[in-house]
């Protein structure tokens, strides 16, 4: 598997925010008053590009797009503060899901979305210091249409 320059090939762990966006809960018509968090498996890593699978007897297959955040050096009990000195860089990240299974699995996320190749990258990766952590865009395309246009604005971003 390749990686964006600087991502690690294997990181200690993947950790993920249900509903970040403003946009996703308007969605879902339903606004979380705090952040809930799941792990992904490492192996669900991918590069921008590659095939996503899709198992058979399974149809709803989803896409998030997400905006990774890379942490270049350990940390534990980070204030908010001072969280971006320990960030290594930003890429682009899609949070590939069936949810199909997501119900009978109580949420766990860990088959619907932890299967191999579920966390495309990439391509690059922008170093924090060249990256503003208030103005950052995600875009998602799906045959060539948008369908997500995100940031992280505080407008944007329901938890900073």
């Amino acid at each position: 598997m390749s990686t964006p320059a600087g991502v690690p090939v294997r990181p200690g762990k993947i950790i993920a925010v249900h509903v970040a966006y403003e946009s996703r809960s308007a969605q879902r018509g339903k606004r979380p008053s705090q952040p809930s968090y799941f792990l992904k498996a490492t192996s669900s890593l991918a590069a921008s590009g590659e095939a996503i699978e899709r198992p058979a007897g399974t149809s709803l297959l989803a896409f998030e797009g997400e905006i990774a955040v890379v942490i270049g050096t350990a940390a534990r009990s980070v204030s908010p503060d001072e969280a971006w000195t320990f960030v290594e860089g930003v890429t682009a990240s899609n949070d590939f899901g069936l949810y199909d299974i997501k119900s009978p699995d109580k949420g766990s996320n860990l088959r619907s979305k932890s299967r191999d190749g579920y966390t495309p990258l990439g391509p690059d990766i922008i170093p924090a210091a060249e990256a503003d952590p208030q103005s950052l865009r995600i875009r998602t395309w799906v045959n060539g249409e948008v369908k997500q246009d995100d940031g992280t604005s505080a407008a944007q971003l329901i938890f900073p």
